[in-house]
């Protein structure tokens, strides 16, 4: 039997690459500890996910994000092209809340100035369990589907070629109160997802 490819032994279910975050950990100066303390998640979460065993919520892996100073996609299992140009096949995905909610790359890298994702909601699944907020203005355009974002009181609900763009910093919670599935292009400066 042949050995195990300790990179692909380390890509989790959810599109996280364990090696990556151990790498990005330890590059930090952090322990395993550390991250915790500062996440709030549990060593055994975070061992697990630099394991590739297991598959964090989409406000874990914002937490474990935000405590490295990198964008989530950076998190991602697949190296980021070189070239501009992002075919279909090779876009990066996250895939979060046991497949309820997806995301897919389709800015080249996470490292430039501008992020921009195709997302997929499935019918009566959020964002999060809470609203959230991040340091970048957003801009969403619904392909298909509903969505409703809440800023606290104030809920505005969007159809097809529906558009809205907005403060990242107010905190907010997308859904999709269905029927079908939502899809929908979000774009994001400076790149914090």
């Amino acid at each position: 039997m042949a050995p195990r490819d300790k990179r692909a032994a380390a890509r989790g279910p959810g599109g996280i690459d364990g090696n990556r975050l151990r790498e990005l950990r330890r590059q930090d100066g952090q322990t395993l500890r550390d991250l915790a303390a500062k996440t709030d998640l549990s060593v055994s979460l975070l061992s697990q996910l630099e394991r590739g065993t297991t598959s964090p919520s989409i406000s874990s892996l914002k937490r474990i994000a935000a405590a490295l100073g990198v964008s989530i996609f950076q998190l991602l299992d697949e190296e980021a092209p070189a070239q501009s140009v992002v075919r279909s096949d090779r876009r990066r995905k996250l895939i979060l809340q046991e497949g309820d909610l997806d995301y897919e790359l389709l800015s080249p890298d996470a490292k430039r100035k501008l992020e921009v994702w195709f997302g997929r909601l499935e019918p009566g699944a959020s964002s999060g369990p809470e609203p959230a907020a991040h340091e970048s203005e957003e801009f969403i355009f619904v392909l298909q589907g509903q969505l409703r974002i809440e800023f606290g009181a104030v809920s505005h609900q969007l159809g097809p070629g529906d558009a809205i763009q907005y403060d990242g910093n107010q905190p907010h919670l997308i859904s999709n109160p269905g029927p079908g599935r939502l899809e929908f292009i979000s774009a994001l400066t400076p790149p914090t997802l």
